[in-house]
């Protein structure tokens, strides 16, 4: 298995879902220590919808281990208006805390060596097609493309072996540029 670091670029805004009392305002759910929070429960239902339009790696993704905690920053102008008619027919609008479309946010995962970073980078490209990543209404919101994946500290383990207490030595690889990846890949 191995430690990964992937970029993903929001194409729609991605949308908090956790209500700040009396207000009609929605944040991000957060980690203890303040960070912006996207479940495991999320990515690995991406995971399986994907595994299946690929028909590739279904009992794979199962196995892939993802950190709860996101790496971004808020950006000052992050409150979308979401409108929406009320029970007397008005058109209201409630804010949500928002990772805007263009913004690159970090997320760290453990992937199995049985999926390849070409095979990872489709995956996750087809999550963020189909379904996306927001806590308000995913398949509506956070829709995203992959920027790049990265090695954190190479191999975790052996599968192989079986002995989880074995770390090989970290790997230092430049970010695989995805765009070009995910272009040749789109034209087969």
């Amino acid at each position: 298995m191995r430690e990964l670091t992937v970029r993903i670029r929001f194409t729609s805004p991605c949308l908090g879902n956790v209500r700040v009392k009396k207000r009609l305002l929605y944040e991000f759910p957060r980690t203890p220590e303040g960070q912006v929070m996207f479940l495991a429960t999320w990515h690995a239902a991406n995971m399986r919808l994907a595994a299946q339009l690929l028909s590739r790696h279904g009992k794979e993704v199962s196995k892939i281990l993802w950190d709860v905690a996101v790496d971004a920053t808020l950006r000052e102008d992050r409150w979308f208006k979401r409108y929406y008619i009320n029970s007397l027919g008005k058109r209201r609008y409630i804010q949500h805390e928002s990772f805007v479309p263009g913004q690159v946010v970090g997320i760290n995962c453990v992937v199995p060596d049985a999926i390849n970073d070409g095979d990872f980078i489709q995956l996750m490209n087809m999550a963020g097609k189909y379904r996306g990543l927001s806590p308000w209404e995913p398949g509506q919101f956070g829709h995203f493309v992959v920027e790049s994946i990265r090695p954190r500290r190479g191999r975790v383990f052996e599968e192989s072996d079986g002995d989880e207490n074995t770390n090989c030595e970290s790997v230092s690889v430049l970010a695989v540029p995805v765009a070009a990846e995910a272009e040749k890949l789109s034209a087969k």
